[in-house]
């Protein structure tokens, strides 16, 4: 059964199954601060079934260092202490940046279209990397995880990240846009072990459609209303 209405959930509708839980009603603007939205998603949590398999959805941002204090990072943290106790059969599957048709409007890409389309001045970190993660892969990789029965927390990437500043600018030629940003210090790059991750996936002929500038492509392409 899936649980909530968003990009996640919507994705995975190919892979929903009556005996695991995909959760995916979790706090999904990494800027929110509204202790009412936290505990909103905590107490959801504690209302599943803890005799079926959860299946949650984390992020590899709570390896960033420059957001170890933020509300967001803390609470995910929190979030996969309490499926770690309340649910014997879990996967916490902690995601990149996913890209796909609605999502929050906080999220990168949806935060640089809008800003390119209404011309809009964006703020990016200097020296910082993303990866980009097609949410029409995700069916694949949870019923690639649930079919080689993997238990416990795994970081979902495969390795591809480019630098936040090319994919706006590639955005903006994607767009016929004049690129109108300003760069700003505080946040330091870094790199998150997605390898078991990759070694699963690769074994089980999973990867993405193609490269990151063929998803920035078709993010564009959703954006305007045109088909993928």
């Amino acid at each position: 059964m899936i649980i909530g209405n968003g990009l996640l959930a919507k994705s995975l509708t190919d892979a929903d199954r009556d005996d695991v839980i995909f959760f995916c009603s979790g706090v999904s603007n990494s800027l929110e601060t509204n202790p009412l939205a936290f505990a909103r998603e905590a107490e959801l949590l504690r209302m599943q079934d803890t005799k079926l398999m959860l299946v949650y959805f984390s992020t590899i941002s709570i390896f960033n260092p420059a957001k170890q204090n933020s509300p967001y990072t803390q609470h995910k943290k929190a979030m996969e202490q309490l499926v770690s106790a309340q649910f014997e059969n879990h996967v916490i599957v902690r995601l990149p940046n996913v890209v796909g048709q609605g999502g929050n409007g906080s999220n990168l890409l949806p935060y640089f279209l809008h800003g390119i389309a209404e011309n809009k001045s964006v703020i990016i970190f200097e020296n910082t990397r993303r990866e980009l993660m097609e949410a029409s892969v995700l069916p694949n990789i949870v019923n690639t995880l649930l079919e080689r029965k993997f238990r416990g927390s795994i970081n979902a990437g495969f390795s591809h990240t480019p630098m936040v500043l090319d994919i706006y600018l590639h955005l903006c030629d994607l767009m016929e846009a004049t690129p109108n940003y300003t760069l700003t210090s505080g946040e330091l790059s870094f790199e998150t072990d997605c390898s078991e991750f990759i070694a699963i996936m690769k074994s089980a002929g999973v990867a993405p459609a193609g490269t990151w500038q063929d998803m920035a492509k078709r993010a564009v392409e959703l954006f305007r209303g045109q088909p993928a």
